[in-house]
């Protein structure tokens, strides 16, 4: 049974949005460009509809809802301008929040002009980060990590798991399958054999293509056509949730045009004292090949070196990190199958499909591809489908 953290914030309008080279290197908060993006837009489709641009759209009618609709929508003036009131403030926030007592009065925020915006490029962080399927709905994750999945299927089927095995052959015949493998952690380097009457293997590509292993043409064909994205993660552990007490962020995550790509900030222990962890550095593909040639250490004061220009915080409060790059771990080289719309049509299904007594499984055997929902589901279809033939066999 595992239990599990009430949610995954993935978005969280107090995260930033961040351009070395936009605003002076400010961070913007991702609500306030949010809000501005759609200001801006209402102002000008407004105008489009008061001189009649959209005539041959829209009647009447419709000319007046619509324009009292992007009133609203956009938080626009009487003369449908997107400007700095207290009405806008009470979407994007305030410059100088609103307090008791002799505080300072509030002050309401001024919206960034949409020619800075279109020119930081922030606009594509929003819509394609933040408003794909993936990040809308309520996510859980276990407590203690994801990790924690593997923990309990490690847990449950212990006695059915022969450990630090290294695969180095998969012979499969008529009647069943030999697989050839040695202790990683034996001296000696013996190889060992086990045999069985079907094999559902989720070895990465990147490794099973170099094995010994005798499949179809067909389903060799779709083993070599899957390459795998480069990828790294940097955890920084500090003395203090400072995103927190001082920043008001509670989960989600931040967007920058650095090579740290992202700055994810923790959905659990929330108010809790004492020391925290991000995700300081999250990136892919070109991105990730400078740190992939760093030790774990570089890539560490690498991730400081940048994240202090989103929060200054970082050299007073840094306690700790670790890294991890997922092409130089030996056992995946590499971090999840990259596909495309042609080489799923041709190779997919024979990838996927039960060849003779082997059938594959992963996340590279999904359409949700580098996700443990991807490789979980792989799993479930893959007994499903063997189930029915090896009772069809008798």
């Amino acid at each position: 049974m595992l239990r599990c953290n009430p949610l995954y914030i993935q978005t969280n309008d107090r995260a930033y949005l961040h351009r070395t080279n936009h605003f002076n290197g400010v961070p913007q908060r991702l609500g306030d460009i949010k809000n501005d993006i759609q200001g801006h837009v209402a102002e000008l489709l407004s105008k489009s509809v008061n001189v009649g641009g959209l005539d041959r759209s829209v009647n009447t009618e419709d000319k007046e809802k619509l324009l009292e609709g992007l009133k609203g929508w956009g938080v626009l003036d009487k003369d449908y301008r997107y400007r700095a009131s207290n009405e806008t403030t009470k979407h994007r926030g305030f410059s100088v929040f609103p307090g008791g007592g002799l505080m300072p009065n509030e002050k309401p925020s001024k919206p960034l002009p949409i020619s800075e915006i279109l020119d930081s490029g922030m606009w594509g962080d929003i819509y394609s980060n933040h408003m794909t399927y993936g990040h809308q709905p309520t996510m859980f994750q276990p407590v203690g990590g994801m990790g924690k999945i593997g923990d309990a299927f490690t847990r449950e089927c212990r006695d059915m798991i022969e450990f630090n095995a290294k695969v180095t052959k998969i012979h499969q015949d008529d009647t069943g399958v030999t697989v050839d493998y040695v202790d990683s952690n034996s001296p000696d380097g013996a190889t060992k054999t086990i045999r069985a009457d079907w094999c559902v293997c989720n070895i990465h590509l990147t490794v099973l293509t170099q094995l010994d292993i005798n499949v179809s043409k067909p389903m060799k064909q779709a083993m070599a056509a899957v390459p795998y994205d480069t990828s790294y993660k940097v955890g920084l552990e500090f003395n203090r949730r400072f995103w927190e007490e001082d920043e008001w962020i509670y989960g989600g995550l931040t967007y920058t045009n650095m090579p740290i790509t992202q700055i994810a900030y923790p959905s659990e222990n929330m108010f809790k004292d004492g020391s925290g962890v991000l995700l300081g550095a999250y990136g892919f593909g070109a991105t990730s090949y400078k740190f992939n040639t760093l030790t774990p250490q570089e890539r560490i004061n690498v991730a400081l070196a940048y994240g202090k220009y989103i929060h200054p915080q970082y050299p007073k409060e840094f306690r700790a990190g670790t890294s991890v790059v997922w092409h130089r771990i030996p056992w995946t080289l590499g971090c999840y199958g990259i596909w495309s719309e042609s080489s799923r049509e041709q190779h997919y299904d024979n990838l996927c499909s039960i060849d003779n007594r082997i059938v594959l499984t992963g996340e590279h055997c999904s359409h949700i591809p580098a996700w443990q929902e991807g490789a979980i589901l792989s799993g479930i279809d893959a007994a499903k489908r063997l189930h029915k033939k090896a009772k069809m066999l008798g």
